[in-house]
C-alpha cells in the first residue's frame, strides 16, 4: 500500500480540517467510517465500470483511506492507497490512481506545511 504518513503537530482539530479541505479542493468526498479514519472518493463507480479509463480524470473512480493515529505520542494522519486503487480503469486507470494521489498527498502536505501543522512527512511504498 503507498501511504504518506503526516506527523502533526498543533491543534488536531485545525490539522484534520486542513486535510479535508486539501482533499476537497481535488474533488474527493470525505466519509468518516469511525473516529479513527475516513474513505475518501471521486467519480462515479458506474462510469468506472462501464467506461474504464476512458471515463476521464475527473470520473473515474478512486478511492483512498485517511487512517488517524498516535505513534510515540505523535498524532499522525496516514493518507494510503490500496495497491488496486484504480483497476477498473486497467492499466491507465492504475497509473492515473498513482498520479492523483502523488498530486494530492503532495498537496495536502503544502497546505498543512503552510499553516504549521505538518512536523514531518514520510512516505511509504
Amino acid at each position: 500500500m503507498a501511504s504518506a504518513d503526516y506527523f502533526l503537530q498543533g491543534s488536531p482539530d485545525d490539522a484534520r480540517a486542513a486535510l479535508s479541505a486539501a482533499l476537497a479542493e481535488h474533488g474527493f468526498t470525505v466519509t468518516s467510517q469511525t473516529p479513527t479514519g475516513w474513505v475518501v472518493a471521486r467519480g462515479s463507480r458506474a462510469m468506472t465500470l462501464w467506461l474504464g479509463a476512458l471515463a476521464g480524470r475527473s470520473r473515474q473512480r478512486l478511492e483512498y483511506r485517511v487512517d488517524f493515529f498516535d505513534h510515540e505520542g505523535a498524532p499522525v494522519a496516514r493518507f494510503g492507497r490500496d495497491s488496486g486503487a484504480g483497476v477498473l480503469g486497467g492499466a491507465i486507470g492504475i497509473a492515473r490512481s498513482n498520479s492523483v494521489f502523488t498530486e494530492v498527498s503532495d498537496a495536502v502536505a503544502a497546505r498543512l506545511t503552510q499553516q504549521g501543522l505538518l512536523a514531518q512527512l514520510v512516505r511509504g511504498a
